[in-house]
């Protein structure tokens, strides 16, 4: 039976394991009414039936399940929790609502991309009934009871239906992908919280990340918690590197694309970026299993930035043209 963690303030954290342990988790806030923030890819929704079962908390009891996005290792086992958890409400970004509902496209999209390993990454993924969706606006806020108080805020930069979760109880941001992942393994082996934005294609966008991480900072947080993975202290820091680093990011783009590389020679560039700021902690090499961790978002980060520089040439082009 899956164990959660208990985080203090009523949050607990449940590993996923999704593709492996220390990649996906999701949240469960147990207030007067229980949330669940994320649900992970359709094959981890047993690991949350047997959460909930260990905490003594009926599938009736859940209120709300809130999904940051659409992709399916967040928002990929919705349908499925749907139909074990009767009572709850999916709250989801009005751009991902249809998506929810009607999955078809979502799921051929990422079908296309990964080939025959989608059924054991992704299983089935159900849709929604679209009468248990509700999309909330901008800053609205959702009352759980007992002071606790949570707010939307919508994060465009990660991608446009996008939204995360504030929480002034435990002074802490659920993030989904907008503020970055956290590495477990490579946190644990070098004493802090090894942290990297998230840019995969399609909708990446350095200014609006940007933009997203200067509002975050507006909200004071102490705490970040991560889908990918964990809950990190210091937010502030941490919020700042990340703007840093999607500067960087940036930069690399642009000097690859003006020299007529691609998403190859970006990747490249990127493990020169991360290997050396491994070494001024640690002797690592990229054989390491906590280095090996990061192959899968180096990659979609390299090609999340040739595609943002794909993108801006093009709109150039029809722009002079």
């Amino acid at each position: 039976m899956t164990l959660p963690a208990d985080l203090g303030n009523e949050i607990y954290q449940i590993d996923l394991h999704d593709q492996e342990p220390g990649r996906t988790n999701c949240y469960l806030i147990l207030s007067d009414k229980v949330a669940l923030i994320e649900t992970g890819p359709a094959p981890g929704a047993a690991r949350i039936r047997d959460a909930l079962k260990s905490l003594a908390i009926p599938p009736e009891k859940v209120d709300y399940i809130i999904v940051t996005h659409i992709h399916l290792d967040h928002a990929g086992g919705a349908g499925t929790l749907a139909r074990h958890l009767t009572q709850a409400k999916v709250y989801v970004h009005p751009r991902g609502a249809r998506h929810l509902i009607d999955p078809s496209r979502l799921a051929a999209g990422a079908r296309a991309v990964y080939g025959d390993s989608f059924d054991i990454l992704f299983g089935e993924v159900l849709p929604v009934p679209q009468e248990r969706v509700y999309t909330p606006v901008d800053g609205e806020t959702l009352d759980l009871g007992g002071g606790r108080v949570l707010a939307f805020h919508y994060t465009p930069g990660h991608a446009r239906h996008h939204f995360v979760v504030h929480d002034p109880v435990s002074r802490g941001i659920f993030s989904g992908d907008a503020l970055g992942l956290r590495f477990q393994a490579l946190s644990d082996l070098l004493g802090f919280d090894f942290t990297m934005p998230s840019a995969p294609p399609p909708e990446f966008d350095p200014p609006a990340a940007v933009e997203t991480l200067e509002r975050m900072r507006g909200l004071e947080p102490v705490y970040i918690y991560f889908t990918h993975f964990g809950r990190a202290a210091g937010a502030p820091a941490i919020l700042s590197r990340l703007k840093e680093l999607i500067s960087v990011f940036e930069s690399i783009g642009r000097r690859v694309f003006d020299s007529g590389g691609g998403a190859k020679e970006i990747e490249a560039a990127l493990w020169e970026l991360v290997m050396h700021e491994l070494g001024r902690h640690m002797a690592l090499g990229r054989d390491h299993p906590a280095v090996k961790f990061l192959e899968l978002d180096l990659r979609l980060n390299a090609e999340g930035i040739a595609h943002y520089f794909e993108k801006m040439k093009s709109n150039y082009q029809q722009e002079t043209n």
